[in-house]
């Protein structure tokens, strides 16, 4: 029980999951909390960020009681949630309103017309079909629809930069989803302005995260706040995760 443990932490559609690992990768328990789904039109899916912290606070708290680890042992900690889950948050990093989640679909009509649009960005998705799911078709979507939340949105991001920065107060993202659905290149000098801009999306990239990390790069330390609410050591490494 003296460790060293590593903490994983899973966010999904309907659940997160918690779990402690030795070092070598050994299961020492699971611990799962759900939160709900809400769906108020068709097509349209949407989570509360407040009902995914509670979940996570009472899923870590579980694990450490039902293991009998010390919080000592663990050394530091990950997590990796659902991809094109979108937040618009204010200065203060609050959401303005419910994560649009992966499997919203609302945005089709700009996804189509980003499609169109023949920029030479859509060569990471082939040139063919942009997913409804993408980060910019949702943004494009806020901006048109609710454009008092998008003017109000200081800071436009993906789930697992909203929990990165709750736990460590730093402000990332993930080369996993934004390398694959933001069109970041980082060997052409990372956002592609011109195309952001073709797509009425010019504005948008002062709101992202300005740090894209690879995945296992340590994000921050664990706040001491934050430590206290999950039963955590503060301090301990928080890595980058992804989808």
């Amino acid at each position: 029980m003296t460790g060293p443990y590593v903490l994983g932490i899973d966010f999904g559609t309907e659940s997160v999951r918690v779990g402690i690992f030795d070092t070598d990768g050994k299961p020492a328990v699971f611990a799962t909390q759900t939160y709900p789904l809400y769906h108020p039109r068709a097509g349209w899916a949407e989570q509360r960020p407040a009902e995914w912290w509670t979940a996570l606070v009472q899923a870590t708290r579980q694990a450490l009681s039902d293991s009998g680890i010390p919080k000592e042992a663990i050394v530091g900690l990950g997590a990796d949630c659902t991809s094109c889950t979108v937040l618009a948050l204010d200065d203060a990093f609050e959401p303005l309103r419910p994560a649009i989640i992966w499997m919203d679909v609302r945005a089709a009509t700009q996804a189509r017309r980003i499609a169109e649009s023949g920029h030479p960005a859509l060569k990471y998705n082939g040139y063919g079909n942009v997913s409804a799911e993408w980060m910019p078709c949702k943004a494009l979507w806020l901006k048109e629809n609710e454009p008092e939340i998008y003017g109000q949105a200081r800071y436009i991001g993906e789930f697992i930069d909203w929990l990165n920065m709750r736990l460590t107060g730093e402000w990332t993202a993930s080369i996993n989803n934004t390398a694959i659905r933001w069109y970041y290149d980082r060997a052409t000098g990372g956002w592609p302005t011109e195309f952001y801009e073709r797509i009425g999306l010019g504005d948008i990239l002062e709101k992202f995260p300005p740090r894209v990390l690879d995945m296992g790069k340590v994000v921050g330390p664990l706040l001491p706040q934050v430590a206290e609410e999950l039963g955590l050591q503060p301090g301990i490494p928080v890595a980058q995760g992804g989808a």
